[in-house]
């Protein structure tokens, strides 16, 4: 069932000369960490068995597992109570993405679905990682429509782009009228189904890609808007 609950932001900090900044927003899991493998061995320790990372997107990541969907969801509840999110391995780059477009003149905002209203370790398990990583951000955003929920709170036209792993969030950020990039990876590569829906975003290589895509855009915005 989908999250419905209101989102939340965490330490938004505001400049003191109060000028408007572009944003850009950044997903966490499989974005900037690897999710999908450090998941998949906890299951592996769960399960007692070894599991196949040969996963192309194209069905259920549950079903990757060879369990039942109920079975699938306590061992993510584990995942979660267990604060494991401490410990998923960061992909090389974020913190100088972060930091470089931080330098050029951005506002960094975390969006994820993670559920953090169902689980209170989830908001201090996130914000612990990005620290740990030495992430900069401005703010942070989670819930289900996070793009669409961030347009409401900054204003469309602030936000250069958004950098995800997973298509069906492009085509929400699409819908909400933001610039989407889907990072490469093995699971999204097959993802065809909506390729009209996601026509506004690109396929991004890697991070540092995306880091000066989101400069060039940042330095566009501000001469756009005589900033």
């Amino acid at each position: 069932m989908k999250n419905k609950l209101a989102p939340r932001r965490a330490m938004i900090r505001t400049s003191p000369d109060q000028i408007l900044r572009p944003v850009v927003a950044l997903d966490i899991d499989g974005t900037l960490g690897y999710y999908h493998e450090h998941f998949r061995r906890y299951a592996e320790a769960f399960l007692w068995r070894s599991i196949s990372m040969d996963w192309d997107g194209t069905q259920p990541y549950w079903r990757l597992f060879g369990v039942s969907k109920a079975r699938y969801r306590e061992m993510k509840l584990g995942y979660r109570q267990g604060r494991m999110k401490r410990s998923m391995p960061v992909v090389e780059g974020s913190a100088e993405l972060a930091r470089k477009v931080r330098a050029a003149g951005a506002e960094i905002w975390v969006c994820t679905t993670r559920p953090y209203l169902r689980l209170d370790n989830i908001d201090p398990d996130t914000q612990f990682w990005l620290r740990q990583n030495r992430i900069q951000f401005d703010g942070m955003l989670f819930g289900e429509n996070k793009y669409r929920d961030l347009v409401s709170m900054v204003g469309r036209n602030r936000v250069i782009g958004v950098l995800d792993d997973d298509p069906d969030q492009i085509v929400k950020a699409n819908k909400a009228g933001i610039y989407g990039f889907l990072i490469d990876r093995d699971y999204n590569r097959r993802w065809d189904g909506k390729v009209q829906e996601i026509n506004r975003g690109a396929r991004i290589q890697d991070l540092e890609h995306a880091m000066k895509e989101f400069v060039d855009m940042c330095h566009i915005w501000k001469e756009t808007n005589g900033v």
